[in-house]
């Protein structure tokens, strides 16, 4: 039995008669959703909760300053959300992703768990009191007050992905930088066989190739920094269809100042409230930045798995971190599970992209209407981007080594090498040398030797003269 058919079988009569679980803090609206929308088991994550309480708390302030509430009011407004922040009464927030897709039904679950909340606080305050005060907080007519679930709910959106950003995905992307850049810098001065077309090629410095690895993932960061100046605009002061109805004049650029305070992060009123009620393009920005980072992982998680690839029949010129048992059958296996995690992350923030850019593309006039599972595919794509980044940078970057026997016998049976005596010697005559070598199986050196060209001394010292001259160019 689903969580919802036990909510309907076990009401009492006066849960019957008020549509409302009597020790849910929730109200009838939630009670609904609940009723509807009973469809599978996503629900939101405490993070964007925390992010809409926020918006609650910023507003029941200002709404106070201009003398829309009273000081009673925004008093248990503000204990009703700060209860809340604290970590208590998260079982209070069970609506699923799948529901409206302005996310009404999530602002309303807010607002009236916040209202019963500030009422038992009014309540409690009063006991003992002989006054004749009758406050009461509404879901609607106080705490959304001066406020749409159409400018909350994507403000909410905006502030947990660039506080879920900043406080989570960068410093694992600063850990992966600092583990490449170390990493690097001990295997520069080595040098082994490079591969283009999966084919062997002209020799690299392993640092290099690190160093490339480090670029690509640095580039793709300065992508997720960049979509974050559009996300720090908020849509709040828009209301219903961006006109700001309902709400005073400068009403949202004061409580988005309380909340760039509150997080210590730029929020900015959006400079197009129609805009910003009626499009997703800044998420799609950011999930984009998000795939790009993804990319540069699975790429460097190949290039991870397939120079670790042996110990015998494969390249095994890495050795990858033997974290855990590889098989139940074979022993001594060793596996690249780093990567191959990493891979299906980067796999699953790609399938999210496609269903935010698909979701993006399909707002209808003043509203988006996919906005639950816009944000809940972004959040997943940074939680999993962010723990896979630092599982990899500390299980496989950290404990990373090189074979230096293997490197040195490729790097011996590397045919590739000639072209870099291509421009002196021409390029038929080093063709000519490399395809006796193959199909005499002979080293390049006895090839030329063979073919008439150079004896295998004169070969071999006109080739170090040239590697010479590479690893001090890449060393300058």
């Amino acid at each position: 039995m689903n969580e919802s058919s036990k909510t309907q079988q076990h009401k009492t009569a006066e849960e019957r008669a008020t549509g409302v679980t009597t020790d849910a803090l929730w109200g009838k609206q939630t009670e609904l959703s609940l009723k509807y929308f009973d469809i599978g088991k996503h629900t939101f994550e405490m993070v964007f909760i925390d992010a809409l309480v926020s918006i609650k708390r910023a507003c029941a302030q200002v709404n106070h300053r201009l003398e829309l509430i009273s000081d009673e009011q925004v008093e248990a407004i503000v204990y009703a959300c700060d209860e809340v922040l604290k970590g208590k009464h998260s079982d209070q927030f069970p609506l699923r992703i799948w529901q409206t897709g302005s996310g009404t039904q999530t602002n309303m679950n807010v607002n009236e768990v916040i209202a019963s909340l500030a009422n038992a606080y009014l309540s409690q305050s009063k006991q003992g009191d002989n006054s004749e005060s009758n406050v009461f907080l509404h879901p609607n007519d106080h705490v959304n007050m001066s406020q749409s679930s159409n400018d909350v709910f994507p403000a909410a959106m905006h502030i947990v992905v660039a506080n879920q950003t900043t406080r989570v995905l960068l410093p694992s992307i600063e850990l992966f930088e600092n583990e490449i850049r170390q990493k690097q810098k001990s295997f520069e001065g080595v040098y082994t066989v490079g591969r283009t077309h999966m084919m062997d090629a002209l020799p690299i410095n392993a640092g290099a190739l690190l160093s490339a690895h480090g670029s690509q993932f640095t580039a793709a960061k300065q992508s997720v920094l960049k979509s974050l100046d559009a996300v720090y605009q908020l849509a709040l002061g828009g209301t219903a269809v961006g006109s700001g109805a309902n709400a005073p004049e400068l009403f949202g650029q004061q409580a988005i100042a309380l909340l760039a305070e509150q997080y210590e992060l730029p929020f900015v009123q959006h400079p197009n409230l129609y805009a910003a009620v009626s499009g997703e393009e800044t998420l799609l920005k950011f999930s984009s930045a998000l795939k790009q980072l993804a990319a540069a992982l699975f790429k460097i998680a190949n290039d991870f798995r397939l120079l670790g690839s042996g110990p015998r029949c494969g390249f095994n010129e890495w050795y990858l971190p033997a974290n855990e048992p590889g098989s139940s059958i074979m022993p001594g296996k060793v596996n690249p599970t780093q990567c191959e995690a990493l891979s299906m992350v980067c796999l699953q923030v790609f399938g999210n992209d496609l269903t935010i850019s698909l979701a993006a593309s399909n707002g209808l006039l003043q509203l988006n209407t996919y906005r639950p599972v816009i944000i809940h595919n972004v959040l997943e794509g940074i939680e999993l981007l962010s723990d896979a980044i630092t599982s990899f940078s500390k299980n496989a970057i950290r404990g990373l080594a090189l074979n230096q026997t293997q490197i040195d016998a490729n790097m011996r049976n590397n045919l590739s090498v000639i072209t870099l005596l291509a421009p002196q010697m021409g390029y038929d005559v080093a063709t000519k040398i490399v395809n006796e070598a193959v199909q005499k199986n002979t080293s390049l050196a006895t090839a030329a030797e063979n073919l008439g060209f150079y004896s295998v001394a004169q070969f071999n010292e006109l080739l170090d003269e040239q590697l010479n001259r590479q690893i001090t160019q890449s060393q300058d």
